[in-house]
């Protein structure tokens, strides 16, 4: 009667606090939030795989699964937890009965806790005693309420404990096990079942032979129960307990550290990360870096986008993010720095579609001046009169410093601006230099744009996550972006030139800021985009750094690493031919030589060839005017008349001008080159607080010029260059040809 009375009472108390349970405090329906604080972030590649994960506020490693449960694990855990699991309402009663007969009767200690039980134990822990007991099994009730059965197990399974600081399923397989839950096995399946019932007693350091025990005690189970065979259970028994935890995979560590501060309402954030690209990536950076540091370039970083999706496939913010020496924890790629010349094929494709030039286009090439502004090619050379596409080819700077005077630099900054959404709003502050780099630009700015390129002028932000969606905007017409790839294609190369030209076409660039505090390479094909950035972190310059070959040399051993199935850019439908002046490559106007190039449809008209004029010549081909008797048998003739500074570049160098220069059509024959008109100069002090002034003239004839400064006669002289010792104040320079042609220039020198 005793044992009866006691059972009754039981359940009385137990049907009572269910009755009372709406005054217990329990958020039922929210427990999964409950758990959702806990959780470590991690962060996956672009099939589920793990590539960093950081610990919880607890110090734990708790990784949440979203996946659905393996079957063997499923299995495992049912038989040896809760074999009734979906069958119950969340309180197995003959497991009740059993175990407060055991603990009231037999004097032993058995637990009757189902898998819902166990969860809600896990999100409110509490003392373990028979009250609390009680009240698990009224938050049970509720639990099942609102949950369906897998979403119960599966929260069981995230949150159970593994040993240690491991916390989760999905956690104890990849740090016991290194592989996903998806390929445990069914040894390994029986381990992570069996860890939770008491892991700080047993774990895989200690009392390991308790633990095989009871792993091989479940499998018999498993056996017996028919759920494997006896040759599984056999190979089973055989299989190792591992004997320490393992580390997570780690990948992309700069990006993971971006997307943890960015996305901090997520525990898992899925990237777009190709893990296999991402390994091969970061061994050539390590690999390549080792030997730039012989040069004392300590740093690089590599950028590759996926051109089909704008996605982000490998991100090395660093030549090694543990390089502590040289602060391998700064990333590289949001790292603002000045790009050199990877803005020219930008301002080509824009020049084209303006219809300022085309790629056959001929564009000045001779020493010239802007305010304070005096480019000089790379090379130190110059070429008189090039092809634009050859002045990209040979990345010369002052021609690509008239093209942006001629599109208008606030015009291009704006463009710039529009496609990256920078801050700056000032356009000034850089003017013509802006087209060789000295607005800073990040690897992630340059990335967006070269990738836009290659999708024909269609520009996106860059993809890090597959949640983030954008439309593109077609800021170039394709037919320009085509004629900019294929002009880059011409690019030389480090090496054997022209067999990966032929083998391997990549559309590329080269960049080298001034003092050599950078070297880049960024180039693409139609499946990718490479930006290759090398240098100091610190910002120190060094003589061997250059966007070719410290540049260059390692975004070709990015290449040949990287899936290959589309060779070449594909000419799209909106280029048409036109007809364009055979000598300086403009759309044609008179009746003279001419060719056929592809221009695009889209583009504005492309301008005449502003190097030609029309004149008069009597019947021995003389130029003549209509104050010449011979005029009225005039002839029309078209000749070419280059600008006076490209002229006097010309005669500089001894070369034939009668070909491209007519004095009787020129404008001038002398033009100051240097200084320009209204400018501000500060030149250095003599040692008698003097400043001395060169002062470049052009004077095509090599006639006398009588000097005047402020008015006062200064001296006569040949030369195409003075020199002046000048105080602070403002100044008129005149010049006076034998001829009497008429030059002048007005200035101010100011102090330092």
């Amino acid at each position: 009667m005793k044992i009866i009375f006691k059972i009754i009472l039981f359940f009385t108390i137990i049907v009572f606090i269910i009755t009372c349970g709406i005054y217990v405090r329990f958020d039922a329906e929210n427990t999964e939030k409950i758990f959702e604080g806990r959780y470590s972030v991690s962060v996956l590649d672009n099939n589920g795989k793990i590539i960093g994960v950081y610990l919880n506020k607890d110090e734990q490693w708790h990784l949440k699964s979203t996946d659905k449960i393996p079957e063997k694990l499923k299995r495992a855990v049912m038989v040896f937890e809760d074999k009734n699991f979906y069958s119950h309402k969340g309180v197995d009663f003959s497991a009740v009965v059993r175990a407060v007969k055991d603990n009231i009767f037999e004097k032993r200690r058995t637990g009757a806790s189902t898998i819902t039980m166990q969860a809600v134990k896990m999100a409110q822990p509490k003392e373990r005693n028979y009250f609390n007991k009680y009240l698990e099994i009224v938050h049970a009730f509720k639990l099942e309420k609102y949950y369906k059965k897998d979403e119960i197990l599966k929260m069981y399974l995230n949150n159970a404990p593994y040993g240690g600081n491991i916390v989760g399923y999905k956690t104890a397989s990849y740090m016991y096990f290194r592989k996903s839950p998806k390929e445990l096995t069914w040894g390994e399946a029986a381990l992570l079942a069996v860890l939770p019932n008491s892991p700080g007693l047993m774990n895989v350091e200690k009392n390991r032979e308790k633990l095989i025990e009871k792993r091989n005690f479940l499998l018999k189970k498993l056996y017996e129960e028919n759920f494997i065979d006896e040759r599984q259970y056999r190979i089973s028994l055989k299989e190792p307990v591992p004997d320490k935890r393992y580390s997570f995979p780690v990948l992309a560590p700069h990006l993971v550290r971006r997307l943890v501060n960015e996305n901090k309402d997520k525990k898992i954030i899925k990237s777009t990360i190709d893990s296999e690209i991402q390994k091969k990536t970061e061994k050539a950076v390590k690999d390549y870096s080792e030997f730039l540091k012989l040069s004392g370039i300590n740093n690089a970083a590599v950028l590759i986008i996926n051109n089909k999706n704008y996605e982000v496939t490998a991100y090395a913010g660093s030549q090694d993010f543990y390089d502590f020496e040289n602060n391998g924890q700064v990333d590289g790629i949001t790292a603002k720095r000045s790009p050199g010349s990877l803005l020219k094929p930008f301002l080509y494709a824009k020049v084209i579609d303006e219809g300022i030039a085309a790629p056959q286009s001929k564009i000045p090439d001779v020493p010239l001046y802007f305010s304070n502004f005096s480019p000089q090619n790379a090379n130190k050379k110059y070429y008189g009169m090039v092809e634009m596409r050859d002045a990209l080819i040979k990345s010369l700077n002052i021609p690509f410093v008239e093209l942006l005077k001629d599109y208008g630099e606030d015009k291009f900054f704006y463009f710039l601006k529009d496609i990256l959404n920078f801050e700056d709003k000032n356009p000034e502050r850089y003017g013509l230099s802006l087209i060789l780099g000295t607005k800073e630009f990040t690897m992630e700015e340059i990335g967006i744009l070269y990738s836009g390129l290659a999708n024909y002028g269609n520009f996106k932000n860059l993809k890090y996550t597959e949640e983030s969606t954008e439309e593109g905007r077609q800021l170039l017409t394709k037919g320009a972006s085509y004629l900019t790839l294929t002009t880059m294609r011409e690019l030389e190369r480090p090496g054997m030139e022209k067999f990966y030209r032929e083998k391997n076409p990549v559309s590329w660039k080269t960049g080298t800021s001034h003092g050599r505090r950078d070297g880049w390479a960024a180039g693409v094909t139609p499946e990718w985009t490479v930006v290759v950035w090398t240098g100091n972190f610190t910002g120190e310059g060094n003589p061997n750094l250059t966007g070719v070959y410290t540049g260059g040399n390692l975004f070709f051993n990015i290449l040949k690493f990287l899936p290959k199935t589309e060779k070449e850019f594909v000419m799209p439908n909106d280029l048409e031919k036109i007809k364009v002046d055979s000598e300086t490559g403009y759309r044609l106007k008179y009746d003279i030589p001419y060719k056929e190039i592809f221009y695009p449809k889209d583009a504005k008209p492309l301008k005449a060839s502003p190097y030609y004029k029309k004149i008069f010549v009597n019947k021995n081909g003389e130029e003549t005017d209509s104050r010449d008797e011979s005029f009225s048998e005039r002839e029309e003739k078209y000749i070419l008349v280059y600008p006076l500074e490209v002229v006097n570049y010309f005669v500089r160098e001894n070369l034939d001008v009668s070909n491209i220069f007519s004095e009787k059509t020129a404008e001038k024959t002398i033009k100051f080159i240097y200084p320009k008109n209204s400018l501000k100069i500060i030149v250095p002090k003599d040692f008698d607080g003097e400043k001395s002034l060169i002062v470049k003239i052009a004077n095509i004839k090599n006639r006398e010029l009588y000097w005047y400064v402020n008015k006062e006669y200064a001296g006569k002289s040949r030369e195409k260059e003075r020199s002046f010792n000048l105080k602070k104040g403002n100044y008129e320079i005149t010049v006076v040809s034998e001829k009497g042609e008429t030059a002048k220039i007005n200035f101010q020198v100011v102090e330092k």
